[in-house]
């Protein structure tokens, strides 16, 4: 035991990103204790609803493409330490008008890693994928190196991992605050309080909840994802259907059937609804965006049904720059931040759970992160944002 009360490390928030830090550190032989304000593997965060798209290029940043690249070899580990498939690389499209720059810059992304991919044009994009609207104009460019992940088992089967190498995990826990000084930081719950030498801060959209640096620049929004019936489902089984996102004028995400009845798309709207109370997040689904669903899905998917047979409701959290905080909070080393990744921080997490690693252990990381740090110039979200109606 070392000169600390309690454990080396707390981690709060054992999702997509904190359950595989708590993985990654405890494989280095950190003693880790993980805090979950919910059940491990729940239904409430960003991660949820059966399926996240992997995929090594990116449409914004290309900083992140090694991060994938590490991901996807830390995935593979993974599933060998659970004895669980949770990585299936079926290919995956991004799709649009050919000038859009999301697909400009996933073009440009795989060039510059020098990683497979293939461009279509329109007539080539709609011989072979039926299952998507395509227009005049319209392109893709498909990588085979793209497919899902199963996430609910990923983050069960990692923080199991980590259990089985010392870890300790307290779930349906919530923490109340941080309080760092020059020895370490303390962890108050409403059970009782600890003390570790670094704390990570991983809690996804309720990060807002826990630490004051996000609580200006990391918001928490709403996401509904739906499931279709397809004419056929046959078109829509995985080696047939790739992944996908749709970019440009219309935004959506889909995968193939996982269930062999039904298919998941995940509808972009104007501006996710700002969730200002995360312990009672609403999770009806009003007709406006029922509504919403309908028009899209009939003119961009005419395969598939387009009310949805099921709904499932997460929250996401978002910067103003939209890339996520990653590394020490401002004003301490003790506490490192790992929060802000939207919807899309779920293919990079075991990646971003050995940068972590790195960070407790090392104080630093070989890795490209530095865009990333948290003490970065960052827009807070204007007053309006962060306040009710």
């Amino acid at each position: 035991m070392n000169r600390y009360a309690d454990a080396d490390v707390a981690v709060v928030g054992l999702g997509a990103i904190g359950s595989m830090a708590a993985w990654r550190l405890a494989l280095r032989g950190h003693t880790v204790h993980g805090y979950e304000r919910f059940g491990i593997g729940h239904d409430r965060g960003a991660y949820s609803g059966q399926t996240r798209r992997f995929s090594v290029q990116s449409q914004r940043e290309p900083r992140l493409t090694p991060l994938a690249l590490r991901a996807l070899d830390l995935w593979r580990e993974l599933e060998r330490d659970t004895g669980q498939r949770l990585l299936h690389l079926v290919g995956g499209l991004i799709l649009g008008p050919g000038d859009t720059p999301a697909l400009t810059a996933a073009r440009a992304s795989a060039r510059a890693a020098g990683l497979d991919h293939e461009t279509l044009d329109a007539a080539e994009l709609a011989r072979r994928y039926p299952q998507h609207l395509v227009r005049p104009g319209d392109s893709a460019v498909f990588d085979p190196h793209a497919g899902y992940l199963r996430p609910e088992p990923a983050v069960v089967g990692a923080v199991r991992r980590a259990e089985e190498l010392g870890s300790t995990v307290f779930d349906r826990t919530r923490v109340r605050s941080l309080e760092p000084d020059a020895d370490g930081v303390v962890v108050r719950t409403e059970h009782g309080a600890r003390r570790y030498a670094h704390v990570v801060v991983a809690p996804g959209a309720r990060v807002r909840d826990v630490h004051p640096a996000a609580r200006a620049t990391v918001l928490p929004r709403r996401l509904v994802q739906g499931w279709y019936l397809p004419e056929d489902v046959r078109h829509y089984l995985p080696g047939t259907f790739p992944v996908f996102d749709r970019v440009g004028d219309v935004t959506a995400y889909g995968f193939p059937t996982v269930d062999g009845a039904t298919v998941k798309i995940g509808i972009y709207t104007a501006g996710h609804p700002v969730v200002h109370d995360t312990d009672h997040v609403p999770l009806t689904v009003g007709r406006g965006l029922l509504d919403h669903f309908h028009a899209t899905v009939s003119g961009y998917f005419p395969g598939l049904h387009p009310d949805p047979v099921a709904t499932t409701v997460g929250v996401e959290g978002y910067t103003t720059d939209g890339q996520p905080l990653l590394g020490p909070a401002p004003g301490t080393r003790r506490i490192l931040l790992a929060c802000g990744f939207s919807g899309a921080g779920f293919k990079f997490a075991p990646a971003i759970g050995d940068v972590l690693a790195d960070l407790v252990g090392d104080g630093g990381t070989a890795r490209d992160v530095g865009f990333l740090a948290p003490d970065r110039a960052l827009a807070a979200w204007p007053p309006e944002a962060l306040t009710p109606a």
